[in-house]
């Protein structure tokens, strides 16, 4: 049982692709790291939750977390309200130890693929 995973935050949508690509991206990062234990979640409008994937963490033993938000930018869902879901869940699991990563911002890969992309 591993005691470590790593949850990748997205925001949610109302349209079913961005589940199925948020499952690539999880089969993908499970293939690259197989000794760590990749799950994701959505803020709103999907499931499952933060909520219900930390408590499922947690019932398997997971006691920390690095939560990575799939964000670019730093708006109010990075500096409020994924840090007040994330209080309420320390709240609930005092022995679990959440660490929230900063989001993606500005990456010289990520504009290395808008080059490729606009160069097609």
């Amino acid at each position: 049982m591993r005691k470590d995973a790593v949850l990748i935050i997205a925001h949610g949508s109302k349209v079913k692709e961005t589940d199925d690509i948020m499952k690539k991206y999880q089969q993908e990062l499970v293939l690259k790291m197989p000794e760590t234990q990749i799950e994701y979640c959505y803020l709103q409008l999907m499931e499952p939750s933060i909520e219900s994937i930390v408590k499922s963490l947690y019932e398997s033993g997971v006691r920390n977390i690095k939560a990575f938000p799939f964000f670019i930018f730093n708006g109010n869902h990075i500096k409020e309200d994924i840090p007040e879901v994330l209080d309420a869940i320390r709240a609930e699991y005092p022995e679990l130890n959440i660490t929230f990563l900063e989001n993606i911002g500005y990456d010289e890969k990520v504009l290395d693929l808008i080059i490729e992309r606009v160069s097609l």
